[in-house]
């Protein structure tokens, strides 16, 4: 999410959170980051849509990663090789300080400790887990 967001900071583009089809959640055109963080409208200047709307988007072409054109048919099964180019695509993209002409960037590979520290402080103190969750979090800590 920290590298996604840098991105869309840095090209002024809108930063769409779209979980769904989470492990965590039992409905799949649920998005998860509503169930478990307050939804949020910008993140330090950046446009978020974040919550059930996501639903009813349509993203506009073309898509980068190139992936991301293909027919929703051939889009079915994703292999490992797949994600891992991916990954390493969006990483450099996200590392570099050019743009790509896509109107829309799909980010969803892992790119767990590829963005810096600032990056993930500002998305942790924006986001706040729904209040049930931080009760949850908050009794953990004092019995622990």
């Amino acid at each position: 999410l920290a590298s996604a967001w840098r991105y869309a900071k840095r090209t002024g583009r809108t930063l769409a959170i779209d979980w769904r089809g989470s492990c965590y959640l039992d409905q799949p055109f649920t998005n998860a980051f509503p169930v478990f963080f307050e939804p949020v409208q910008a993140i330090d200047g950046v446009r978020v849509i974040c919550d059930d709307r996501i639903n009813q988007m349509s993203f506009p072409g073309p898509f980068f990663p190139s992936w991301w054109n293909r027919a929703p048919i051939d889009c079915v099964y994703r292999p490992d090789e797949q994600i891992f180019q991916e990954r390493d695509e969006l990483d450099q993209l996200f590392q570099s300080p050019e743009d790509v002409d896509a109107n829309t960037v799909v980010c969803d590979a892992c790119l767990m400790w590829r963005c810096d520290e600032d990056a993930e402080r500002q998305i942790f103190r924006t986001i706040k887990p729904q209040p049930e969750i931080r009760a949850r979090i908050n009794a953990i800590y004092q019995e622990h």
